[in-house]
């Protein structure tokens, strides 16, 4: 994704003008780093749907939440079978089963590299995973949200930040409790910050912000 520089100038102006800004996304850092320095991003950045807030300047977690060990693991029975492609994030890095040609468009995409698995439920079965995340057709997520839901519980949360995506993250994990928690630690009233966003997962920060405003292409959820 390549940032417009009208864009680009608009952050940066609202930046000269003392306004901090920060980015909400649910992708993991190594995605984010080139759109922080485009953008002269300075603030803590909230990633991973919620689940770390992270210093770029300090390089600090501020609020780091994981998966529940095994949760993965014990889906896995569930999501092996469907015609979805599924990534992991742990550490950091960013693992799949195989290298399909979904999960190189998303690589290309967001300048990643993915590690395959060799021994998916030995390895699924670890802890420290960040999230789960699954590349699939829009009438595929549905049916495979309500299944891993049957199994996960109240483990874990999913949902679409995507027509093609279902996310797998923490239980209490979210764009709107990360933006709270942000808020407190630069000491700014929430009700003076201003959340801009399009997908389901973007919903509970547009709740939590003074201002809550969603893009002409939002999803119907927004």
């Amino acid at each position: 994704m390549t940032l417009e520089p009208v864009l680009v100038r608009a952050f940066q102006r609202a930046a000269e003008r003392g306004l901090l800004i920060s980015i909400a996304t649910g992708r993991m850092p190594a995605a984010v780093d080139r759109y922080r320095d485009e953008l002269g991003i300075r603030a803590p950045m909230i990633l991973y749907n919620g689940a770390l807030i992270r210093d770029p300047v300090s390089s600090r977690d501020l609020l780091s939440l994981t998966l529940p060990r095994g949760i993965l693991g014990s889906a896995y029975e569930v999501f092996a079978h469907a015609p979805v492609d599924p990534l992991f994030y742990r550490d950091d890095r960013l693992y799949c089963l195989a290298l399909s040609l979904p999960i190189r468009g998303y690589c290309d995409q967001e300048g990643l590299r993915a590690h395959v698995v060799p021994e998916p439920r030995d390895f699924l079965g670890q802890g420290a995973f960040v999230k789960g995340l699954f590349i699939g057709h829009p009438d595929v997520l549905p049916v495979l949200r309500q299944e891993l839901e049957g199994v996960v519980g109240d483990g874990a949360r999913l949902l679409r930040t995507h027509r093609n995506y279902l996310e797998m993250i923490p239980a209490t994990a979210s764009k709107g409790a990360a933006l709270r928690a942000l808020a407190a630690h630069v000491r700014v009233p929430l009700e003076r910050v201003i959340a801009i966003g399009d997908e389901e997962n973007d919903v509970d920060m547009l709740r939590a912000a003074g201002l809550g405003v969603a893009m002409p292409d939002a999803s119907d959820a927004v």
